[in-house]
């Protein structure tokens, strides 16, 4: 008796669309966004590299998945990634993005990067990498974070590691094929390290001078050839002898809430839905004092470019018995702060040398900047304080 079987076809047309649908499928989950561009200034591009196209990023641009992002000379890029995280990348840096997955109610979020070279800095989003779900290779080993806001630079084959908040824990393959786990950050020795190609691994006590460098490149510090030592030992000087004279009230300070927290939107956000320039020069309050006595007509002012991520131009001035001091800065803006550096300052007919630092408060609508000056011939006449300008 013949046996009863069903053939059933199915189209060529079919199969064919459903490995199209597969292949269109993959494709599109190698390509959706990993985070948006808040700032490119000067070359800054992405490169696919699955089909090695490049494009120029700009303010608002996404990068993907396969990108790999590259700055040029005096270049910098900051990004909100799709997590939350900020990234910023210095000049002469190419970060490749291999994987960056938002997490949901039942799959955990994944980040896998590299830096290839340069300098970055991050603050971390809701992928924490507890369970082992974010990765940064680097030229040394692979790093695992804790929660944190961390820096890297690998330049002429050394890696600089400073960790400001939170841990990273960085896995180095040396040489021979072993493998070592060293821990950076909150609960350990050291929040700073050198570590060579070769897996050496030197801590240091302080932020590496190389990050300074980078928070003040592209500011225009035409001071920078100045020995940084006895800038530092003139500005550690000054703020000592200002706290010894007392100060008048400062409490306005402790009123401010740090980066606008009574707003929920981040700063990072504020920044980057604003565009355009804006000039703060409305003093609010300020508080300065100086070793020459009385200090009197204070004004301040700086204007931010924020469709460029710069600060072009800014200055101080009041006067003493002394005569006037004056202090011109310019910077940029790195991710939610601003990172300033004095290019000039005088007291009278002396010049002088200057710190400033500043921070967003009420959401970007103000900000509250501190700094000292002090004589280059005479360092021991200083002044400073603080200031509140919208």
């Amino acid at each position: 008796m013949p046996s009863k079987f069903t053939l059933y076809a199915i189209p060529v047309v079919a199969l064919c669309s459903l490995a199209l649908s597969a292949q269109d499928q993959t494709s599109q989950e190698q390509t959706k966004n990993a985070g948006l561009t808040l700032m490119a200034r000067g070359n800054v591009t992405a490169t696919a590299t699955d089909t090695r196209q490049s494009r120029d990023l700009s303010r608002k641009a996404p990068v993907f998945n396969i990108d790999q992002v590259s700055t040029g000379a005096e270049s910098q890029a900051q990004f909100r990634m799709l997590d939350g995280a900020l990234l910023a990348l210095q000049s002469d840096t190419e970060l490749l993005i291999s994987e960056y997955k938002a997490g949901s109610a039942t799959e955990q979020g994944s980040v896998v990067m590299e830096l290839v070279k340069g300098s970055l800095r991050t603050v971390t989003g809701s992928i924490k990498g507890e369970a082992g779900n974010y990765q940064l290779k680097t030229p040394v080993g692979s790093i695992g974070i804790r929660g944190t806001t961390f820096q890297l630079s690998y330049i002429n084959e050394i890696m600089l590691v400073g960790v400001w908040d939170g841990q990273i824990e960085l896995q180095i393959t040396r040489a021979d094929g072993t493998v070592q786990n060293v821990t950076f950050g909150g609960g350990q020795s050291a929040s700073f390290a050198q570590i060579t190609a070769a897996g050496q691994v030197t801590p240091l006590l302080s932020p590496p001078a190389e990050f300074a460098g980078d928070t003040t490149g592209g500011a225009g510090n035409t001071n920078s050839s100045s020995s940084d030592t006895a800038a530092n030992t003139a500005f550690t000087d000054a703020t000592n002898s200002l706290s010894a004279q007392g100060s008048e009230d400062t409490s306005f300070i402790a009123e401010q809430a740090y980066q606008g927290s009574n707003n929920q939107i981040p700063v990072a956000e504020l920044i980057a839905a604003r565009s355009g320039s804006y000039q703060y020069a409305s003093i609010e309050q300020f508080s300065v004092q100086s070793t020459e006595g009385a200090v009197s007509d204070f004004q301040a002012s700086m204007t931010i470019d924020f469709d460029n991520g710069t600060v072009p131009q800014g200055e101080l001035s009041f006067s003493d018995a002394g005569g006037e001091w004056f202090a011109a800065f310019n910077g940029v803006v790195n991710v939610d702060q601003l990172e300033l550096g004095v290019n000039f300052a005088s007291h009278g007919n002396e010049r002088a040398q200057g710190q400033i630092d500043t921070l967003f408060v009420d959401g970007i609508d103000q900000i509250l900047g501190q700094f000292v000056l002090s004589e280059i011939e005479d360092p021991t006449t200083t002044a400073g304080g603080v200031f509140l300008i919208k």
